[in-house]
């Protein structure tokens, strides 16, 4: 009897101990799960916080937000009056407008023109674009003028008149002395004054960030200027060879005739001149014979 209790209290025991083993294992288990969790919450946290951050940086803009574009072209053409025609319909076509425009002829009648055009900050790609129609450019820079610190400088010195403006007014309302009063209104003018400056200057500078400016040149040539480039081929490079030299020899030719023409009265008399010469010479040897 003794002996049965004995073994099952050994029994019970080595259960005892194996449960309690098991609770461990498990609960041991149970933690690193939770901390391998949290450890992946944080590392994809980390991760999304990383991407939002790399979107931000790659989505913000790389041109300040107020900037005053100017671009200045120069084209060539051998027809002015169809370049020119071309240029208006492409102002008309973008809803551009011209600012100043002069136009001269040169001393062999060819026609230059200057244009000033303000051209919507929206469209100028699409302008610049459609400009190839009017002749061959020749020349193109681009100036860039970052306001954006003026501009928000102006827009808090505004803030401060208007608020001045309003103390002004509240103050108006409760002076009772006539001095008071026109001292009141004599600063009220001024901070008007001021307020309006400021406003005009605002939508100044919005005007010129909203248009881009465009100085175009138009100058009439006889011939264009090659567009060989280093991606051109070696057969249009002959060709345009060929071309510069028959251009070169036909217009020298013209010059050289047109240069005669200019002398033939000087050469008639000259020869003339000559001529009478060698006629007194002939004579005079035959005298002394």
């Amino acid at each position: 009897m003794i002996n049965t209790k004995k073994k099952i209290l050994f029994l019970f025991s080595v259960l005892l101990v194996l449960s309690m083993i098991v609770g461990c294992s498990a609960e041991k288990s149970k933690n690193t799960s939770v901390d391998m969790a949290i450890s992946d919450s944080d590392s994809h946290e980390s991760s999304e916080k990383e991407e939002s951050s790399f979107k931000n940086e790659s989505s913000s803009p790389l041109e300040p937000e107020k900037v005053i574009t100017t671009i200045d072209i120069r084209f060539e053409t051998t027809e002015f009056d169809r370049s020119n025609d071309e240029l208006n319909k492409v102002i008309e076509k973008h809803q551009a407008y011209v600012e100043y425009s002069n136009i001269s002829y040169s001393s062999r009648n060819f026609q230059n023109g200057e244009f000033t055009i303000r051209v919507p900050k929206s469209s100028i790609n699409n302008f610049k674009s459609d400009l190839k129609t009017i002749g061959n450019k020749v020349w193109e820079s681009t100036n860039k003028q970052d306001v954006t610190k003026q501009y928000t400088d102006t827009e808090s010195r505004m803030k401060v008149v208007e608020v001045k403006e309003e103390r002004i007014l509240a103050l108006m309302e409760k002076a009772d002395k006539v001095e008071d009063i026109i001292a009141l209104e004599n600063q009220l003018n001024e901070v008007i004054y001021e307020k309006e400056r400021l406003k005009s200057s605002l939508m100044d500078l919005d005007d010129k960030v909203d248009f881009t400016t465009i100085n175009l040149y138009i100058q009439e040539v006889e011939k264009l200027t090659s567009s060989t480039s280093p991606e051109t081929s070696f057969g249009r490079k002959v060709l345009d060879a060929i071309d510069e030299s028959l251009y070169f020899f036909k217009n020298t030719l013209e010059k050289l005739v047109i240069l005669l023409i200019y002398l033939l009265p000087f050469i008639i008399i000259l020869g003339i001149i000559g001529f009478l010469i060698h006629k007194g010479m002939v004579k005079y040897k035959k005298s002394k014979k």
